[in-house]
């Protein structure tokens, strides 16, 4: 789901899963939350590879600089450090499923180390 944030963001995203028809939808909720002042927040690096699979190669990238090819399958350590810091103290957290591909060791860390 970030993956089509990003992109109404215009960044590439390279081959993550967007979901294009949702693109207006994801400028309008950015757009509320800055009107209203909620704070909405994003991973600020991706774990990224260029295959969906368990044993693949990977590594961590800003989520401005997704190559073409590659594709995002987990949150990275700083988003991870970031969100653990911002979710301490709170009182209510909206949140939509699973921070990475929980199925697979490699791309799990955001889910499993995470307040999911």
């Amino acid at each position: 789901m970030i993956f089509t944030f990003y992109r109404a963001m215009g960044y590439n995203v390279g081959k993550s899963m967007v979901e294009e028809d949702m693109i207006p939808l994801a400028k309008g909720l950015m757009d509320k939350a800055r009107a209203k002042g909620v704070k909405f927040m994003l991973p600020t690096d991706v774990i990224i590879t260029e295959e969906f699979a368990e044993d693949t190669a990977f590594k961590t990238v800003n989520v401005q600089n997704i190559p073409d090819g590659w594709m995002g399958l987990d949150i990275g350590a700083e988003s991870l450090e970031s969100f653990k810091h911002e979710l301490s103290d709170c009182k209510t957290v909206v949140w939509n499923g699973p921070m990475g591909v929980f199925e697979f060791e490699n791309f799990s860390k955001g889910t499993s180390r995470g307040y999911v």
